[in-house]
């Protein structure tokens, strides 16, 4: 029969075991223990923090503190759900915050379950939804479009056998308009070949972008290279990733060329992460491409609808880059997604490495 330390060492390793952050206070407000969870999300070691005031780990909000002091005086628990707290280093989190309380002398245990990742998770399906939606619409709307377009295409071609001609460059206007209208129809409904997977270094495909950025850059834009040297070869079609990360460098670089950024700079990084969900499946590994640039931002109100065709405000822009980026990127089972702020703008792009060596 195990003493009643085993026991409690047993414990200890449950808790720390636990991927909820819990964090153990005394009635003066003092830290008393960490688990492993709560340090990877304070960056704080559980030996740095003992004994340190709670604030120098969070910073309370004085109804909360409020709230935590009657509960240690009252031995009472409680729960606050989907609210915002903020750690020392400014950061703010939306959290699950549940305080119960341990025992007599007014100590709490503080189970804190970060939501930032479930709110992610939950717009990532609402968006995958739309964009179903979306997909599907337009899918249909381009058969009732290429129907009668190519009616038009071949009755201009046997109006042009019949007309003198000097009065072909009207029909050639036709046909050619017609054919303009068929292929962005085509890039409406979007990649129509299946993926071709093979071993590549994602590192060659970012080193092709990068040339490829420069030759249209010139001397105005610095490039940066952060690479991890130690990512595998992954199972990706090349081409296509290819045209994901090209698609995307672009926007970065018309975006700092047309707002006469200086000076500009987009990044190109690589990181392995573990344990991401990416829809229902939450994979041991992934590789997270980045490209970053310091341009001017992507606004609030357009930023959810970047990925949708036609969504743009660039004068030039067709609206069908990320859309197809995106669609792209679906085909590997993957992630795309942006964060963005004046002066920072982000995409990453997430690729499963479990099928990978």
């Amino acid at each position: 029969m195990p003493n009643p330390q085993q026991t409690s060492n047993a414990l200890a390793g449950l808790v720390n075991h636990l991927t909820t952050a819990i964090v153990l206070i005394n009635a003066r407000m003092e830290i008393v223990a960490l688990n492993l969870a709560a340090e990877n999300l304070f960056r704080a070691s559980h030996y740095q923090m003992q004994l340190e005031p709670v604030s120098n780990l969070l910073l309370l909000d004085p109804l909360l503190k409020q709230q935590l002091e009657r509960s240690s005086k009252q031995q009472q628990s409680f729960t606050s759900r989907d609210t915002q707290i903020q750690q020392t280093n400014g950061r703010m989190l939306w959290v699950d915050l549940s305080v119960t309380a341990v025992d007599e002398h007014g100590s709490l245990a503080l189970e804190i379950q970060p939501l930032e990742r479930v709110k992610k998770l939950t717009q990532e399906a609402r968006m995958s939804t739309q964009q179903q939606t979306s997909a599907n619409l337009v899918r249909n709307l381009a058969h009732e479009i290429k129907n009668p377009l190519g009616g038009i295409r071949g009755a201009a071609q046997l109006l042009q056998r019949e007309l003198d001609p000097s009065l072909h460059e009207f029909t050639d206007i036709i046909i050619s308009e017609a054919d303009r209208l068929r292929d962005l129809v085509d890039r409406l409904v979007g990649p129509q070949r299946q993926t071709q997977k093979q071993r590549y270094n994602i590192h060659q495909v970012l080193d092709k972008i990068e040339q490829l950025l420069k030759a249209e850059a010139g001397e105005q834009i610095q490039l940066i290279r952060d690479y991890d040297p130690s990512l595998p070869e992954l199972l990706i079609d090349a081409n296509q990733i290819t045209q994901v990360l090209l698609n995307v460098g672009r926007n970065a670089l018309q975006s700092l060329l047309e707002n006469d950024i200086q000076p500009g700079q987009i990044s190109l990084k690589t990181r392995a992460v573990r344990r991401f969900t990416i829809g229902n499946t939450c994979h041991r590994l992934v590789c997270c491409i980045s490209i970053i640039d310091n341009g001017p931002g992507i606004a609030a109100d357009l930023i959810e609808d970047i990925f949708f065709p036609l969504v743009t405000r660039r004068a030039q822009g067709t609206g069908l880059g990320l859309s197809i980026a995106q669609s792209l990127i679906q085909q590997h089972q993957g992630l795309i997604e942006c964060n963005s702020q004046k002066g920072q703008t982000c995409f990453n792009i997430y690729l499963p490495m479990e099928n990978n060596p």
